[in-house]
């Protein structure tokens, strides 16, 4: 697995002046591209992700537009999670106060403009997604020093503003060719994107396709493939049919009995990337002193009663049971034991609690989509033991905008973990979609704390008593890991997976292969 080393502090690894790499000095490959690549995919693609300055994450299904055709100064690839790209090497000043990024030289846009200072400075002012906001307002200045050098001086020591720009967090530092994108319009953008990254806009049809063809000036090097067509195909027995009948060259998400149906196809190769989310479950009425679920006896007895390993084995194959919420890798991280599967412990922690004949739990909000049924299961584990709840389903824009506004207050629900790399950004995700955890007075101290500590070696000390913390209180309940088992043809050469868990899709797409 491709992760940082254990053992080196993250911002000590942040503060490495990076240009060094053999990736920034490395001459794109003379070899023309050929053939064409389709994937049936299962999520819809939306045209907000065409555009790094409306994605609001990069980890999950928003990532695959902005690998597909944009470039940030830095990224993850299989070098490392911190890869120089667009921009080779980056330092900052001892107080945290003051970044600056080298920019590499001779990049182009696929319109044939060269990236300079300025085209960062714009794309970083125009991003109007969350971390934005948090990041924004603590610029004291912001400057192109010479045309391949940006500084960022901040108010306030600002030691986390590397894990902000990381894979898996932001858009912040993914960038636009300015002078195109003032010519068109935002909107005349997202008809047409124009970015840095190794594949050129072609064609977008909302739930039905985006098309790319190689940009063979694309600066790490020139993609094996001429054209990619990723084919949103939301039902699975017809994303299954197409790739056996030759249509397209891979599957995704293959689940259950379609799992077990490729499992079984001598003719088809089967991969289970993991993903960077992972499923936890959140009673947001634990704060509440009147709710049964502010018991942490009976948080614990929730967890108690999930069979975690049939739930990976059934929804998730190829993942095991979870305990924590961190990557593997991460120095900062730390590594629970997932709760063992213990029906009858459970029933006595209730009863312990004052529940001997269980309680009705209120509403509950499974995670939306192909996910959906692991929230089902879950329900019928707690019915076992006497919890009740009532279910309610929802597709994924009304869920989406239920969590994002706070509405599931009052209620339980399955969410997912962001794809961040480091835990300090995991467990930011979290306090602000589940606010019984923000709310907790001991958590929001050390946090507090956390934040202002300029000390490397405190800092970890700090995130670590974190996470001890919320475990011991079962603030929320780590259940899976997602995945999403993918089908391919013997067209596809090897492991196209370069990247993972970060990235649970084929990436780098550069780097995909077809058999001659």
């Amino acid at each position: 697995m491709r992760r940082m080393k254990k053992g080196v502090p993250m911002v000590g690894i942040f503060l490495l002046i990076l240009g060094t790499l053999a990736l920034g000095t490395s001459a794109p490959s003379a070899a023309a591209p050929m053939g064409t690549l389709k994937m049936a995919i299962h999520p819809d693609l939306s045209a907000d992700w065409l555009d790094p300055a409306t994605t609001y994450a990069l980890s999950g299904t928003t990532t695959i537009p902005n690998y597909f055709i944009h470039d940030g100064l830095v990224k993850v690839l299989p070098e490392g999670d911190m890869t120089p790209c667009l921009a080779e090497s980056w330092k900052a000043s001892p107080d945290y106060k003051t970044y600056e990024f080298t920019l590499r030289k001779g990049v182009k846009f696929h319109n044939g403009e060269t990236m300079t200072a300025e085209d960062v400075l714009f794309s970083f002012w125009r991003n109007k997604t969350g971390y934005a906001k948090i990041v924004h307002p603590k610029i004291d200045k912001a400057e192109a020093v010479n045309p391949f050098l940006v500084r960022f001086q901040f108010k306030e020591p600002f030691p986390d503003f590397l894990d902000y720009i990381a894979a898996g967090e932001s858009t912040l530092l993914w960038i636009v060719p300015k002078k195109y994108v003032e010519k068109v319009g935002d909107m005349g953008f997202k008809k047409h994107p124009i970015g840095a990254g190794p594949y050129k806009f072609v064609e977008f049809v909302s739930g039905v396709k985006l098309i790319g063809e190689a940009f063979e000036g694309y600066w790490r090097k020139v993609p094996h493939i001429k054209r990619i067509e990723l084919l949103t195909i939301p039902d699975a027995a017809t994303r299954l049919a197409m790739l056996r009948r030759g249509e397209v060259d891979a599957a995704f998400l293959m689940t259950d009995v379609f799992y077990e149906d490729v499992k079984k196809d001598p003719k088809l190769k089967l991969l289970t990337p993991r993903s960077p989310s992972k499923m936890i479950l959140t009673m947001t009425t634990q704060r509440d002193p009147k709710s049964p679920w502010s018991d942490p006896r009976v948080r614990l007895a929730a967890s108690l009663a999930i069979d975690r390993k049939t739930l990976a084995d059934v929804h998730h194959p190829g993942t095991d049971p979870i305990g924590t919420i961190g990557l593997p890798g991460d120095p900062n991280a730390t590594e629970f034991a997932p709760d063992p599967y213990d029906p009858q412990r459970a029933k006595k922690l209730l009863a312990e609690a004052g529940y001997p004949n269980g309680f009705h739990g209120g509403k509950f909000y499974p995670y939306d989509g192909p996910y959906r049924s692991t929230g089902e299961q879950v329900v019928n584990y707690w019915k076992a033991v006497g919890i009740s709840m009532d279910t309610i389903l929802l597709e994924r824009p009304a869920w989406m905008a239920m969590r994002n506004g706070g509405k599931f207050e009052g209620n339980t629900f399955i969410d997912t973990t962001a794809g961040s790399v480091t835990i300090a950004r995991r467990l930011e995700y979290l306090f602000k979609a589940c606010r019984s955890c923000g709310q907790d007075p001991e958590v929001m101290s050390i946090w507090e704390q956390y934040k202002k500590e300029l000390n490397v070696q405190s800092r970890n000390d700090l995130i670590k008593r974190l996470q001890k913390v919320i475990h011991e209180k079962r603030m929320f309940i780590p259940i899976v890991q997602l995945c999403s088992p993918t089908a391919f043809s013997p067209r596809v050469k090897g492991n196209p997976y370069k990247i993972q868990p970060i990235l649970w899709f084929p990436a780098p797409f550069e780097d995909i292969e077809l058999e001659n």
